[in-house]
């Protein structure tokens, strides 16, 4: 079977947009951009810097004080106008002086060396390219983890520090284990090193699944963790002794494949439990990590887990909570300090 291909950034042709004319005030260049035109980057990479920041103090987005939807629809704004700013990628490099170097465009576009990406795409694949070459410590796993492109990666650890909590007082069965959603494998990883004897990573991201499985190579013995590209738990009918997953947070419109990590729609997690409910082995057990952001952002909405528990499909074992701690080095006073983070250890009733 051939693997999925990658999702990367829709390339544009080199004539996508006019060249910003040499001297052209501010001004005037973000008011074209307001107005709908797409333009190409011709001075500096600091130029286009720089019009990305005053172009977002000209739109005045609402701010962490604002609703949840405005917040969204200020987000849509951005995307929509700050995506037409091009700049030129030429023999896989980023065109114009002092850009940084981006291995992920020889990678990711080898059918094509020359072309044009928006500028904000560029500054997301050089941040990727970073966590990815470098590496990202996390505790919780006692080495680097190295990102691909387009998979999501936790920015904040309380919630696995929690779930390595629950895993260091788990006394069940250890030959199948499913992470289901699994990212960049973290929880995968978590799991292998607690013993099971085979742990099947599940993601619908080809990125994440092609990062779990470069990062398995990175290891001097390969663990036993089975990456595939699959919605939830796949079509493997084998039974499991636990089924773990962090679930997106938040309710809202899912619009691209990062978005299924951080935000479900109707019938996300009705499809979950009528999976999980078939693949548990009688004495398994079921792991969701989930947090109370979702009543905290969006207090009508009901809890997903709560409401599958009504159904007596499965009964609640037990139910670990910890506050969130703040990022750490962010200046001013943390936020969310009412969130916390949850471990909610599930068995069929």
């Amino acid at each position: 079977m051939t693997a999925p291909a990658l999702l990367r950034p829709t390339p544009l042709g080199s004539a996508a947009a006019p060249p910003i004319p040499a001297g052209q005030t501010l001004p005037r260049i973000l008011s074209r951009l307001q107005a709908g035109e797409r333009l190409l980057l011709s001075e500096t990479w600091q130029h286009g810097q720089q019009l990305l920041e005053a172009l977002d103090a000209r739109l005045d987005l609402p701010g962490h004080g604002a609703s949840f939807a405005e917040r969204q629809r200020g987000q849509a704004i951005w995307a929509e106008t700050s995506s037409r700013l091009l700049v030129p990628i030429r023999n896989h490099k980023v065109g114009v002086p002092g850009a940084p170097y981006i291995g992920f465009l020889a990678e990711l576009y080898p059918e094509a060396p020359d072309f044009a990406l928006p500028m904000v795409e560029l500054l997301d694949l050089h941040k990727a390219w970073q966590h990815y070459h470098n590496g990202t410590p996390l505790a919780v796993l006692g080495r680097r983890l190295h990102p691909f492109y387009g998979t999501y990666a936790p920015t904040r650890v309380s919630h696995l520090e929690l779930f390595g909590t629950w895993l260091s007082q788990y006394g069940g069965g250890r030959v199948e284990a499913v992470d289901v959603g699994t990212g960049c494998g973290v929880l995968a990883i978590m799991l292998a090193k607690a013993g099971f004897g085979r742990v099947r990573a599940t993601d619908t991201n080809p990125n994440a699944i092609e990062s779990l499985r470069r990062e398995l190579e990175r290891f001097p013995a390969r663990p036993p963790i089975l990456p595939q590209v699959a919605d939830l738990l796949g079509d493997n009918p084998t039974l499991a002794d636990l089924i773990v997953f962090n679930p997106p947070w938040i309710k809202g419109a899912v619009k691209s494949p990062l978005d299924q990590a951080l935000l479900f729609e109707d019938g996300f997690f009705e499809r979950f439990f009528d999976q999980a409910a078939g693949r548990l082995r009688p004495q398994g057990r079921v792991v969701l990590i989930f947090s109370n952001v979702l009543q905290l952002l969006l207090p009508d909405e009901p809890n997903p887990i709560e409401a599958e528990l009504a159904q007596g499909r499965f009964r609640l074992v037990q139910k670990l909570s910890r506050k969130v701690k703040p990022p750490a080095g962010r200046p001013g006073p943390p936020r969310r300090t009412k969130e916390r983070v949850e471990v909610w250890e599930l068995a069929l009733a």
